[in-house]
């Protein structure tokens, strides 16, 4: 009987970005975290940008092995937006399936955990990139519900959260939405 070898597991190399980092292609699920922070009647994203124009999204990202959920946002609001986030309540979840959206900012062959935190930023945080932004991040910036309906928001229903008594309606759980 011939013996076969195990499946390899971990990060697999893909191709390099460019800044000289290997990409790596994940087996199984990532998990990642983002940032609600509300402050009156409006939401803190980050800006991004691609050849379609400016887009934008909760800050946050994937979790490190070894590093709990409130670690991760704070260590990605810190490079992303410059601040020392408050981690409150877990608020919603989402699947998120690269291959499942016309538009994505990830790897096609990404299926991705999403866990939505309320945060919070102190009362003296100026709005700005932090030292560390993603690729695509050109800046942030709190946008209310007029601003959000007439942005591309990833996801979309983010617009729904500015106001909480549409916020209060909204189920835990996304499910694969872009």
């Amino acid at each position: 009987m011939e013996e076969l070898s195990p499946e390899p597991r971990g990060p697999t190399p893909l191709a390099e970005n460019h800044e000289g980092e290997m990409l790596m292609a994940r087996r199984g699920i990532r998990i990642a975290v983002r940032a609600l922070i509300l402050r009156e009647g409006r939401l803190l994203l980050t800006r991004c940008r691609d050849r379609e124009g400016d887009w934008y999204c909760l800050p946050g990202g994937g979790q490190g092995e070894g590093e709990t959920l409130p670690a991760a946002l704070i260590r990605e609001c810190r490079e992303e937006i410059g601040a020392e986030v408050e981690v409150g309540s877990l608020r919603f979840v989402r699947d998120y399936i690269a291959a499942n959206h016309d538009f994505s900012y990830l790897e096609e062959a990404t299926h991705q955990l999403e866990l939505f935190f309320d945060c919070a930023v102190p009362g003296d945080y100026v709005v700005g990139n932090g030292p560390e932004p993603d690729s695509n991040q050109v800046g942030v910036a709190w946008l209310d519900a007029r601003a959000l309906a007439d942005s591309r928001v990833y996801p979309r229903r983010l617009r729904e959260v500015v106001d909480p008594r549409t916020a209060a309606r909204l189920p835990l759980y996304w499910g694969d939405e872009n």
